[in-house]
């Protein structure tokens, strides 16, 4: 009898696992839209043979900032055809900076800093980043495991303004990697059913000489109603890039914090 038991209570939960999982089936060409508040923290510098700016001892970015995104996963019923998801945010920053001692930026062919290419003393700076990622992938699911697997299609635009401002002369604009950089995509999903709840982890990772790109993120997914889920998160993305003008400068970018979402899914 308690055999019995167990095989019917084993059965009920599969059909009831397998019932969820209907709306996740790329069969019934799945569509999904999110938006989200990320509570994030600016951080960076600039490099060069002469010396390094960081943004937030140099250049004053010490504060958080609440960056809107916007997601929308578009799956489908062939097998040979990537699912879509494609994930969006914009900010926009500023900060006055006390530079103590003189820092070169953006000098082609200075090789020390002078009175006529350092920035010193008080400055003013704004930062105006937007990210589009197109993550085409493809997906494996057995039990309460999906395995994701695709490529990201970074677009970055990225322009930085710094000004001294007892010398307006002193005003350089800086730019992001311009092209689009192809990221492999790596994600898992676990599906705790019984309490509601799903577990995720997904990176977008490359590195190639001196420029890199990075994306992390893990989350909490509470599934408040069959097609709604409620996330808290943590995402960390990075990129590096050099100098188009002067190879021998770098920069070095990265947003990170906690964030949280609503999903929706028809």
């Amino acid at each position: 009898m308690k055999q019995f038991k167990l095989k019917l209570f084993l059965s009920l939960l599969s059909a009831t696992m397998l019932n969820a999982y209907e709306i996740d089936d790329p069969t019934l060409g799945n569509i999904a839209i999110e938006a989200g508040v990320w509570s994030t923290k600016l951080d960076g510098n600039i490099k060069n043979t002469v010396s390094t700016t960081n943004f937030k001892d140099d250049l004053g970015f010490d504060e958080k900032k609440n960056v809107t995104s916007f997601g929308l996963d578009l799956k489908n019923d062939y097998s040979w055809l990537p699912n879509i998801y494609v994930n969006y945010f914009t900010l926009n920053s500023s900060a006055d900076g006390d530079i103590a001692t003189a820092k070169l930026i953006y000098q082609p062919n200075a090789t020390s800093v002078t009175n006529t290419n350092g920035f010193n003393g008080s400055t003013s700076s704004t930062i105006k980043y937007s990210e589009l990622n197109t993550i085409l992938y493809g997906y494996l699911q057995q039990s309460i495991f999906e395995f994701d697997l695709g490529l990201n299609l970074k677009k970055i635009d990225y322009t930085q303004t710094i000004k001294e401002n007892l010398d307006p002369s002193m005003n350089v604009t800086i730019k992001g990697p311009e092209n689009i950089i192809p990221l492999p995509y790596i994600a898992l999903k676990i599906d705790l059913y019984p309490v509601n709840t799903v577990l995720k982890a997904e990176t977008s990772v490359l590195a190639i000489g001196d420029d890199e790109a990075k994306d992390y993120k893990y989350s909490i997914n509470y599934r408040m109603m069959r097609n709604m889920y409620i996330s808290y998160g943590y995402r960390y993305n990075s990129w590096k890039t050099t100098n188009k003008d002067n190879v021998h400068e770098k920069y070095d970018m990265n947003l990170r914090g906690n964030y949280i979402n609503a999903k929706i899914l028809f």
